[in-house]
């Protein structure tokens, strides 16, 4: 599954560069990340972990036309106990000057999931208690999400930005996998400085 989410964003990036009706520029991106999961269970619903942490990576500006650009990125993000990859695939409007509006999908690859295993073992429990496997294969380490924001290009190479995403898939594939979900969501404020 990795490896055709990875061949995929390598066949989307080259493809959006074979396309750039402008030139491409490459740069770097970093800022402040909140990240929640939240754990439904059947009727209640808890907020798993929330925590603030910073996300950084690359990011590249690929222009369609003067309206429309393709800016997918590279991130690393870390937040508490949680640590992920990112790859977002976000489509700029322009559409006052400087100002442009941001929408896309974004996959994500969690590193480390220390804080929800344990909670999630808890649920397990209550839903199976003679469940004898892994925690850890309950657990999807993949997601897809749907992100959208806004920025603000201070200069040619400088924009501010700001990003919220949410889980569309469920990360829970266990016992009673209908009866529990968990999902996360982003919110990212930073910067792209374009070389």
């Amino acid at each position: 599954m990795k490896k055709s989410i990875y061949l995929f964003a390598l066949v989307l990036m080259t493809s959006a560069f074979s396309f750039a009706q402008g030139t491409p520029k490459i740069g770097i991106s970093g800022g402040l990340l909140n990240s929640n999961v939240d754990f439904d269970f059947t009727l209640s619903s808890l907020t798993a972990t929330n925590n603030t942490g910073f996300y950084i990576g690359l990011a590249a500006d690929i222009p369609a036309t003067d309206k429309f650009h393709l800016q997918p990125e590279l991130l690393y993000g870390s937040a508490g106990d949680l640590g992920f990859v990112m790859l977002p695939v976000m489509a700029k409007f322009y559409v006052a000057g400087p100002f442009h509006l941001q929408a896309g999908p974004q996959f994500s690859f969690s590193t480390t999931l220390d804080d929800i295993k344990n909670k999630v073992g808890a649920a397990i429990e209550l839903i199976d208690d003679d469940y004898n496997g892994s925690i850890e294969d309950t657990l999807k380490t993949v997601g897809v999400d749907f992100g959208f924001g806004a920025g603000f290009d201070a200069t040619d190479q400088l924009t501010v930005q700001a990003r919220y995403s949410f889980e569309m898939t469920n990360r829970y594939d266990g016992p009673g996998s209908g009866l529990l979900t968990l999902r996360a969501q982003q919110f990212t404020v930073g910067l792209v400085y374009f070389f």
